[in-house]
């Protein structure tokens, strides 16, 4: 490791070191004679489904979407059977749906409350997932007062921590900061895990870990997901390409990784983990021959018989950080250590970087920021609202680090955040995280901060908006105009989203989110045509409004332009009509109830200014659910959301008249019932146009 340029190091499986075992799993056994309900029909096809799930079920977390679907065919047969019920909620929990959890989770407990021993436990942690953090204590404390004394010592540790976690939870999520969060789209995330994002030299493209099947795949013992793979996805015009798996010697047919990436982009660092239980190796590429060499191991002083994870070097490659488990070096679980190159280019013996930055939990994915200011990590410990949440530290003038500060909700949540990066201009963050709207599982997510609400001067007037897919909805305040520079310029054409043809004259502002200050304006002409300078290559906030067209909204990076050419984009914009539905997103409610979370206030606020500046719309808010439980219940459940939205809204001044609710239960679904991810879109609030 004599390179002193070299970014990034990492030993140890990348995603497995950090996930774990989160709890002891109870055996919770489903029988045939509790199963058969006394009607013959379709119990053998369910019975077989019970023993496919359970295959699946005992084989670890990388079956348990298919234990799911094999226990959803099942629950048709038997839907009041409580241990089916039980491990359908697992599942969803250790998957992609909390919601769905809880659901199945508290009818298990409604059948039979001695169905598990930790079904209160279970029903805390997913609670604490979907924010409901007095649930979560709730449902923790009963959990701890059924344990026997012994147990009860033993569990006061996690019950503390989680009890932290939860109040740490309501402080962030009262004040979220303001973020754009874009999972980086199909091109990139798969509904497998991928983590670990990388950029190769000079940002051309992106590296990153999927644990996606190839081939025949194989599944890791630990945890029965297929092994890591590397893949590449190059960046043009902004847009990242298809992603790509490399082909040896890079990927083998076990856990592989790229962890590191020279600064002259000429030499990979890759993680092995068929090696001596996973080793770091170098490969360079050489110019003459057009080609990587093999790789090669490295050792030194650095690496330890406990193993270590991450890492990533300052960006005069003089410093070095990255986590260990070095236990004659940690405070307890993994550490973020420190070693610096001496007058002969070797590396000192590491030290720890101290109590400011690490916990007796674990920290992870440590980055340095390419100003060399501020030092991104993960970790359980500090103020985690649960899981690994992301943190930032400033460098002090004398070298040491700041106090961390989490980042904030809604950029960390109660599961598991980390691997944060930025690119080479620091002016956008990339990281890895369950979100919804994302491919399922671990996603890649895009970061774009938007600064202080307060720093946006804003004129009267609100416009419905909607970006360049049906799904992409919601409402947006325009800023203030500013003094325009002449650093790019960018044009194209303004038309009507059917058939692409009919020009719209129509306001088009670009703001910096970052700051949320307009800086530039510019209205189409007659042709739909466009012209606008914008002072500097960076990302842009796109704001267009026509009469009659839905209000549109889009990021635009042109942080890599150089000013030297021209730019063109095209816009599109869908009309206005009577019977027009939009689905209304980000309004919640507590579970099964049909009382809004107050995260839902700021939609719902959208909403209501555009009812204000649009006196003579009626609007018919509905509510709507999946096909699980019965349709009486789904019925009530929907009206009652739809209600409380309108009351919502005439709470706030707008005319009773001007508003209807309706409940249609799960006789409108827009996605398949028979996926959880179809389940998810049929949950929603939309309106539709009556009136114009």
């Amino acid at each position: 490791m004599r390179s002193t340029a070299l970014r990034y190091v990492i030993t140890g499986l990348c995603f497995l070191a950090i996930y774990g075992q989160l709890w002891s799993q109870e055996d919770v056994k489903i029988s045939s004679k509790t199963f058969k309900t006394g009607i013959d029909t379709g119990y053998k096809e369910a019975w077989e489904s019970i023993k496919e799930g359970d295959r699946s079920y005992k084989e670890g977390l990388g079956t348990y979407p298919m234990a799911r679907d094999h226990y959803l065919y099942a629950l048709q047969y038997n839907p009041d059977h409580a241990a089916l019920n039980y491990k359908l909620g697992v599942c969803y929990l250790f998957t992609d749906n909390k919601y769905e959890a809880i659901n199945y989770l508290l009818r298990a407990y409604t059948i039979d409350a001695q169905v598990s021993g930790d079904i209160h436990l279970l029903l805390g942690m997913a609670y604490q997932l979907v924010l409901e953090f007095d649930k979560a204590m709730e449902q923790y404390n009963i959990h701890s007062s059924l344990l026997d004394p012994t147990e009860k010592m033993e569990f006061a540790k996690t019950l503390a921590k989680r009890f932290d976690e939860c109040l740490n939870g309501k402080s962030l999520s009262r004040k979220p900061v303001r973020v754009i969060i874009q999972p980086l789209g199909e091109e990139v995330n798969s509904k497998y895990d991928d983590y670990n994002p990388l950029f190769a030299f000079n940002d051309t493209a992106l590296f990153f870990t999927s644990r996606r099947p190839y081939g025949k795949g194989k599944r890791n013992k630990i945890d029965n997901k297929y092994n890591e793979d590397i893949y590449r996805a190059p960046l043009e015009d902004g847009l990242f390409q298809k992603a790509i798996r490399y082909n040896k010697p890079f990927n083998t047919d076990n856990n592989d990784a790229v962890v590191g990436v020279t600064a002259d982009g000429n030499t990979l660092v890759l993680y092995r983990g068929a090696i001596q239980g996973g080793d770091i190796q170098l490969s360079s590429f050489k110019s003459d021959k057009n080609k990587w060499t093999r790789p090669k191991s490295v050792s030194g002083r650095l690496t330890s018989k406990d193993g270590e994870t991450s890492a990533c070097l300052s960006p005069d490659g003089k410093e070095l950080y990255y986590v260990s488990r070095n236990r004659e070096l940690t405070l307890g679980g993994k550490d973020i250590l420190f070693s610096t190159l001496d007058s002969k280019g070797k590396w000192i013996k590491p030290v720890n970087l101290g109590v400011t930055i690490n916990t007796s939990y674990d920290e992870e994915g440590v980055f340095i920021s390419p100003d060399n200011k501020y030092l991104f990590f993960a970790s359980k410990g500090h103020n985690s609202m649960g899981g690994f949440d992301i943190f930032r530290s400033e460098r002090r003038e004398d070298g040491t680090w700041s106090d961390p500060v989490n980042l904030g909700y809604p950029l960390n949540t109660p599961d598991d955040e980390i691997f944060y990066i930025t690119d080479r201009t620091g002016s956008h963050g990339y990281y890895s995280a369950i979100r919804e709207g994302g491919s399922g599982s671990k996603d890649i997510c895009k970061v774009v901060f938007l600064g202080s609400e307060k720093e946006l001067v804003l004129q009267t007037e609100d416009q419905l908006v909607a970006g360049p897919g049906p799904e992409r909805t919601g409402f947006l305040m325009i800023p203030e105009l500013r003094v325009l520079d002449h650093s790019l310029l960018l044009q194209g054409s303004v038309v009507d989203s059917i058939g692409g043809v009919e020009p719209i004259v129509a306001k088009m502002e670009f703001f910096d989110p970052l700051t949320g200050e307009r800086k530039a304006f510019v209205v189409s002409d007659t042709t739909g045509s466009y012209k606008v300078s914008l002072p500097e290559p960076l990302a842009y906030a796109i704001e267009i409004n026509s009469p009659g067209y839905m209000y549109y909204l889009d990021i635009l990076d042109f942080s890599n332009e150089t000013g030297d050419d021209k730019l063109h984009r095209n816009f599109f914009l869908k009309k206005v009509e009577v019977g027009i539905k939009v689905v209304l997103d980000h309004i919640f409610f507590e579970t099964g109830k049909a009382i809004l979370r107050p995260e839902s206030e700021d939609a719902l606020n959208q909403v209501l200014r555009f009812l204000q500046n649009n006196p003579s719309i009626r609007l018919e808010i509905s509510g709507h659910t999946d096909n699980t439980g019965s349709l009486r219940i789904n019925q009530k459940l929907s009206r009652d959301r739809a209600s409380a939205v309108v009351n919502y809204l005439v709470g706030k001044g707008i005319p009773q008249e001007k508003l209807e609710s309706r409940g249609y239960a799960d006789t409108q679904p827009v996605a398949n019932n028979s996926t959880s991810e179809g389940r998810t879109q049929n949950r929603r609030v939309e309106f539709k146009v009556l009136s114009k």
